[in-house]
């Protein structure tokens, strides 16, 4: 099986992991709307596996390396280098992630 295949069925499985939990997160916090996450904090941290799976395979999926061949490339990077690429990523996941909250509460307004 190709490294491509891999990634996408590795994006799969823990994407459906991942869809799984958040509807039972979703689903608790219904029949219990105190504002407490079941299991605390540790109940994110569990989200966070099956998510970083899904991504991790979605790169594989995309570039078609494995995941290890891809921290090699970024372990060669300059260190200059890996700090602009690194900032560029997570100030788009900043944009996504209010993007999508302020999407969503133009979607929710009454």
């Amino acid at each position: 099986m190709n490294i491509r295949m891999r990634g996408l069925l590795q994006s799969l499985a823990g994407g459906a992991v991942f869809a799984m939990a958040l509807w039972w997160f979703m689903d608790r916090q219904q029949t219990n709307p105190s504002g407490s996450l079941p299991g605390g904090p540790f109940g994110l941290i569990a989200l966070a596996a099956p998510g970083g799976l899904m991504f991790a395979g979605l790169l594989q999926a995309i570039t078609g390396l494995p995941f290890s061949a891809m921290s090699e490339k970024w372990n060669a990077l300059a260190g200059w280098q890996r700090g602009v690429i690194g900032t560029l990523v997570f100030v788009g996941g900043l944009c996504v992630l209010f993007g999508g909250l302020a999407l969503y509460g133009f979607l929710t307004a009454s």
